[in-house]
């Protein structure tokens, strides 16, 4: 298996999958911690939703780069 860090082909599928799965993880984990807004031992609702926004917004960061990573597979010849 080879590795190329600026060369993407169609036998990347896996990692196309795999940071669709993270973002939907994190956009839900947020979305999660901002409704609910649950306190912890130490951190109180201020700071779960204050942690929320950054996962939302962590999500929302990875999005062109799914996207631009979709758009630039290249065909097999």
């Amino acid at each position: 298996m080879e590795f190329h860090l600026f060369h993407n082909d169609k036998k990347t599928w896996k990692d196309e999958l795999i940071l669709a799965l993270l973002i939907f993880v994190w956009l839900l984990c947020g979305s999660l911690l901002i409704v609910y807004r649950p306190s912890f031992f130490f951190a109180g609702t201020s700071v779960s939703v204050c942690f929320g926004v950054l996962l939302v917004l962590l999500g929302v960061m990875f999005i062109p780069g799914l996207v631009y990573r979709l758009l630039t597979n290249e065909k097999r010849k």
